[in-house]
């Protein structure tokens, strides 16, 4: 199966690393030209953009904090001004601000939830709003598996997480019939910078719940991101795909 995204136009936040980086390289390499977005790490942005270089890709950065309104909708206008369209986003942009309940503070909650699930509305509408025009467009979240199972000293991180999959299917309802098609993907343990903590304090206890028996690699999640965006998935609309090894299972 090839898949080929020659002329489409994708935006992945947070495309500057980890799981961002893994989706923007695979769908330049199936030939989309890719918007990198990023907010604080542009040294990094930049060596995703040169990376899809190195193999003839094409993409460029777009800086915006994605839980602002503003800063959002200044970057879909800029990138709507260079290429007239975007058919594929990818919202991965996401942090954490891990505490346990009792200490966390309101702005580690509001931190948290304003750019996860925040920053996932903001670019959302903005892309539909492009999308709903021509009746096409996919749209493809990053939840995580702690939607479902939570974590301690994960409360913010949950609860966004969690409100991604509900927002998702709502999408799918409300543009189903309109040609845009909305997914979420749940990653497991990826080894990424944002997993390294949890990975270095409770490594080996993680693995035991895991099925595979390892940890997964950003490039399985932008394997699915590729699919996703392809026209082979045209019939998978509001689903919540857990990329784990097995971990919600156990």
């Amino acid at each position: 199966m090839k898949i080929d995204l020659n002329r489409e136009i994708a935006l992945v936040t947070g495309g500057s690393r980890g799981i961002g980086r893994a989706s923007c390289l695979a769908l330049a390499k199936a030939g989309a030209f890719v918007a990198v977005n990023y907010n604080n790490s542009v040294e990094e942005a930049k060596k995703t953009v040169s990376e899809i270089e190195s193999f003839g890709g094409k993409s460029a950065i777009f800086k915006a904090d994605v839980s602002s309104e503003e800063e959002v909708s200044n970057m879909f206008k800029e990138i709507k001004d260079q290429f007239g369209t975007i058919d594929i986003l990818v919202n991965n942009g996401g942090v954490i601000a891990d505490s346990l309940l009792i200490s966390m503070t309101s702005k580690a909650w509001d931190k948290v939830i304003d750019i996860n699930l925040g920053g996932v509305y903001n670019c959302t509408r903005e892309a539909t709003k492009i999308m709903i025009r021509k009746k096409k467009g996919k749209v493809i979240n990053i939840s995580s598996v702690i939607a479902l199972s939570g974590g301690a000293g994960q409360a913010n991180y949950a609860a966004a997480k969690a409100g991604i999959i509900s927002f998702t299917r709502a999408c799918a309802v409300e543009m189903g019939k309109r040609g845009i098609q909305f997914n979420t993907i749940l990653p497991g343990m990826i080894v990424t910078d944002m997993s390294s903590k949890v990975r270095e304090i409770a490594g080996e206890d993680i693995l035991k719940k895991i099925p595979a028996g390892r940890f997964g690699e950003p490039s399985e999640i932008g394997d699915l991101v590729l699919f996703l965006s392809s026209p082979y998935s045209d019939y998978i609309n509001g689903s919540a795909i857990p990329v784990d090894g097995g971990l919600l299972t156990m």
